[in-house]
């Protein structure tokens, strides 16, 4: 654990915080490190903390019956994690796994709640955060439903490439199988599919992105919908 905050306001969602409003929640987190596959909070937990990514990859994960966990979105440092305290829900209904590691901003529940209710600043900003999320969930559920694999594989690589500002990516095609939902020969062939157009390479463990541009035109609308979303509403 660092208790150093040197990276205060490189989280996007604070940067929109008036000066004295971020100073006055800053007091109350400290810097910690996340690790890869690292459990942020699980299904079903009570909320203990928020976590406020400064570096590093969170994805939020839903499990429906006996399924395998599926991803609905990946947050870095343009969100915050445990976004339900807002609506006064303090146990978990998906989990957060770290999915690159790196370091986040942690303020524990109670007070981060009491924040909320003292900062009409502050409640406003992440009210709207909390409806950007609402809107992604929306557009990635009909993404699952109606685009190819290849064109949401492209997503959720510019998804890991916007978050991490890396065009190289450690991650296993299993992994990205399991968090499209998909079984491995389908990312195989839409890798394969990408590879092909030059628009990425797979080389042991790691994606490399060689044309972000291509890989855009190869994506569906919804990588750019929801940055879009983003943008308007914050």
């Amino acid at each position: 654990m660092l208790n150093n905050i040197t990276a205060l306001g490189s989280n996007r969602l604070l940067n929109l915080l008036t000066d004295n409003c971020r100073q006055n929640l800053l007091t109350h987190c400290e810097l910690v490190s996340i690790n890869l596959d690292e459990v942020l909070c699980n299904l079903g937990d009570v909320i203990k903390y928020v976590y406020f990514p400064v570096e590093g990859i969170v994805s939020w994960e839903k499990k429906i019956t006996d399924s395998p966990y599926w991803v609905v979105t990946l947050i870095g440092n343009e969100g915050m994690i445990c976004i339900s305290l807002l609506l006064g829900i303090n146990e978990r209904s998906c989990r957060a796994v770290v999915q690159k590691s790196g370091f986040a901003l942690r303020i524990p529940a109670t007070i981060f709640t009491q924040q909320v209710e003292q900062k009409p600043a502050l409640s406003m900003i992440l009210n709207r955060y909390a409806n950007v999320m609402y809107n992604q969930a929306l557009q990635i559920a009909a993404c699952n439903l109606f685009h190819v694999i290849e064109n949401r594989l492209a997503r959720l690589l510019l998804m890991f490439q916007q978050r991490s500002q890396s065009d190289e990516i450690n991650i296993t095609q299993d992994k990205l199988a399991k968090m499209l939902g998909v079984r491995r020969v389908g990312v195989t062939k839409a890798a394969g599919s990408l590879q092909r157009k030059n628009l990425i390479s797979y080389i042991r463990g790691s994606v490399i992105i060689h044309d972000i541009a291509g890989l855009k035109k190869a994506s569906c609308g919804c990588y750019e919908a929801d940055n879009a979303t983003y943008n308007n509403m914050m």
